[in-house]
């Protein structure tokens, strides 16, 4: 026979060792070492989609590579290795761009399998919404980042110099440039929804934000500037106004979720 206790909640304690709680609908007090090894199997999971978005994206790398040469780098200036591997560096870093953005989303996918006990059933149904949002605002952030950022970065200022100097540009110095603000403006869009993550799960509080506006603008700024290697600092500037405008637009986003 079923007993409860006087808030309709089951008493703590079974014969599988495992308590349920007074939270969301099915959630079980479970040891803490079963929560770190799943963390840990769940994390090996997101690393798995990480790899083998490289092996799959890597076998087109190199056309990606000529596409953005020939796109953003004058015709003239030959590609230059240094070493045996920077070329294949080179399309290794390239190959994480497509990675991370299947794997960014595969990411909040575990966190929801992770902590989906816990939740309330209209905590899930944000989960489940911010998956498919996570790729698309990456694939954002990424074209932002292509058609805005590197267009800036190579053909407006590093050849300005014109015929004063002669460009010798390292292949995997330059792709690794532009992986970093692919991936980089990418990762920067995910804000939005990290902000709302933070909020929606207790972690910190809406008020508390917006207090601290003038903390959280100087750390974004902190990290815009490390964030790309653009010696211009347009990129940087830009970084900074968008994640300014990303928090704002994620503080308006939780008022209306």
């Amino acid at each position: 026979m079923d007993t409860h206790t006087a808030n309709g909640t089951s008493p703590k304690g079974n014969s599988s060792g495992m308590s349920y709680t007074s939270g969301a609908p099915g959630d079980l007090e479970e040891p803490l070492m079963v929560h770190l090894f799943e963390l840990r199997d769940r994390l090996a999971i997101v690393l798995i989609w990480l790899f083998l978005g490289v092996m799959i994206a890597y076998p087109f790398s190199a056309k990606g590579m000529l596409l953005v040469w020939t796109e953003f780098i004058n015709p003239d200036v030959y590609m230059t290795a240094y070493s045996p591997l920077e070329w294949m560096f080179a399309r290794l870093e390239l190959s994480m761009v497509f990675a991370l953005a299947i794997t960014v989303p595969q990411f909040f996918y575990q966190i929801y399998r992770f902590a989906g006990k816990g939740l309330y059933p209209n905590e899930r149904r944000f989960f489940l919404k911010v998956i498919p949002a996570s790729f698309l605002l990456f694939i954002l952030g990424a074209a932002i980042g292509y058609f805005l950022i590197l267009p800036a970065m190579f053909k407006y200022i590093l050849f300005y110099s014109g015929d004063m100097a002669t460009a010798q540009l390292s292949v995997r110095d330059t792709l690794g440039a532009v992986t970093t603000i692919l991936a980089g403006f990418g990762i920067v869009f995910q804000l939005p929804l990290l902000v709302i993550f933070t909020i929606k799960m207790g972690l910190v509080k809406y008020e508390t934000l917006k207090k601290q506006r003038i903390i959280i603008y100087s750390a974004i700024l902190a990290f815009s500037l490390f964030l790309s290697p653009d010696p211009t600092f347009i990129a940087q500037i830009v970084v900074a106004l968008l994640m300014a405008v990303l928090f704002e637009f994620s503080l308006l986003l939780v008022r209306l979720f």
